[in-house]
């Protein structure tokens, strides 16, 4: 088992909590930055793929995003992807300044949402020795026109009124996370229930909702438009069967990067999550991790 140390780092004025696992006998190893996807928490399955990492002499770093999990943030369950990618580099400067870890060999991972922050990363730290993007987001502005226009209305019209009431100091407005297939969710394809839900471990305190606030910005965010600038050799994994994010975005994405590997594979959005893609998933990542950190 690693060792595991919680760690609180600032970001924009606000507490972020992270959790650092190191593997045993391994000075000063080099470190993988995780961070997750869409509305999601670092208890959500990623030690898992964490400890897997940690038996192959890496070192991990999780964290969580501000007004998520253990970090602190009002309103709560605020999703502004711009934010989110200040603690990545908040998250990335703390890392680096710990003198348990080799701060110079850094690699980042990232899932679904998580996936697309790697890659403005990426584009924007030049030092960064590797990247895992797994069934990335590569252009949500694609996957958002797949919902249809009644959805891209309805979402728009409660956006805009919890962006209101933000502003008079009202209470937010809130919109459900995930939902079954013909419900109002942010996700809610046929494999969303099921597979994110089990994500959450027994007990938490997360609620299946965002302010509807964060849905102005999501179409926004794309990836796809920044790809080009990443330096760092990038293992791309997506999957056919995806719902949520069309392989093909990801295939357009992979042919803009001059050092990505895109790997596909037959499954859905959050089968990675789970044995027995799970067990592909994180051998094929630890042995990129290992093989570009050195």
């Amino acid at each position: 088992m690693p060792t595991i140390e919680t760690f609180h780092f600032d970001s924009h004025g606000l507490d972020c909590a992270g959790k650092l696992f190191l593997p045993d006998g391994v000075e000063r190893p080099p470190v993988v930055v995780m961070g997750h996807g869409l509305g999601a928490q670092q208890d959500f399955r990623l030690p898992a793929f964490a400890e897997r990492f940690v038996e192959r002499g890496l070192a991990v770093f999780t964290f969580d995003y501000r007004y998520w999990g253990e970090s602190a943030g009002a309103p709560r369950q605020l999703l502004i992807p711009g934010k989110q990618k200040q603690d990545w580099h908040a998250a990335l400067a703390f890392v680096r300044s710990l003198s348990e870890v080799d701060g110079t060999r850094v690699a980042i991972w990232g899932s679904s949402f998580g996936g697309a922050h790697v890659i403005h990363v990426a584009a924007d730290d030049h030092s960064i020795k590797a990247v895992v993007s797994q069934v990335l987001a590569a252009d949500t502005a694609s996957a958002v026109k797949a919902f249809g226009l009644g959805y891209m209305i309805k979402s728009t019209l409660y956006g805009v009124t919890d962006a209101l009431r933000g502003l008079l100091g009202l209470s937010p407005l809130y919109f459900p996370l995930v939902g079954r297939p013909g419900s109002t969710a942010v996700m809610n394809t046929p494999e969303c229930w099921d597979g994110y839900l089990g994500l959450v471990p027994e007990g938490s305190t997360w609620k299946n909702e965002v302010t509807a606030r964060s849905l102005l910005k999501l179409p926004l965010y794309r990836a796809t438009r920044v790809a080009h600038k990443v330096q760092a050799p990038t293992l791309l994994m997506g999957g056919i069967h995806d719902s949520l994010v069309d392989i093909e975005d990801i295939r357009k994405m992979a042919a803009k990067m001059s050092r990505a590997t895109l790997k596909e594979y037959d499954c859905n959005h959050f089968e990675p999550y789970y044995e027995p893609l799970f067990e592909t998933f994180v051998t094929e990542q630890a042995d990129f991790l290992v093989e570009k950190l050195g």
